[in-house]
């Protein structure tokens, strides 16, 4: 069952994370480490630039799947590019579900004390759309669901697993 979550709620979650990683560039700024802190400062420039994409392309509730999973999710962490333009929005609902389908499939999987940590990256070409996630590990007995109009491809390896979601663009 899909947990929602409020715009408070989602707003205290962004505050919480916005004030430790204030707290964490104030600590390397007063040990004198300022590559450190330009670092996170840089990580959280990129984070933006990606989130912005994001909101360019037209799938609004992949968008707020992608943008609050790590919260409604904790024993997940995932990293979120966006390189993508644009994205077959028709199928916006269907890449959701997959997503919430895929998280609750690999949670069932985890160790109590085990965290999930993966990277989506969004790409396109002006003939298709991809959705590509990469974590830890071999899920090679983890079950994917498919829906009408993507397609889900699973590539593991001995320590590392890349699950790709493909759809062609509209028109």
């Amino acid at each position: 069952m899909e947990k929602t979550m409020t715009v408070a709620q989602s707003l205290r979650h962004a505050r919480h994370d916005y004030l430790n990683e204030l707290q964490l560039i104030k600590l390397n700024l007063d040990l004198g480490r300022l590559q450190e802190a330009q670092v996170i400062i840089r990580s959280h420039a990129e984070a933006a630039m990606h989130a912005s994409r994001l909101s360019d392309i037209g799938l609004p509730l992949t968008e707020e799947w992608l943008l609050t999973a790590n919260w409604r999710f904790p024993e997940c962490c995932f990293h979120v590019e966006c390189l993508a333009v644009k994205a077959p929005s028709h199928l916006d609902a269907a890449f959701r579900r997959f997503l919430e389908s895929f998280v609750e499939t690999a949670k069932e999987r985890l160790d109590s004390y085990q965290a999930f940590h993966g990277t989506i990256l969004l790409i396109s070409t002006t003939a298709s759309f991809e959705m590509n996630i990469t974590c830890p590990g071999n899920w090679l007995n983890l079950e994917l669901s498919e829906a009408p109009g993507f397609t889900v491809r699973k590539e593991c390896s001995e320590d590392s697993t890349m699950i790709a979601v493909r759809a062609q663009m509209e028109g």
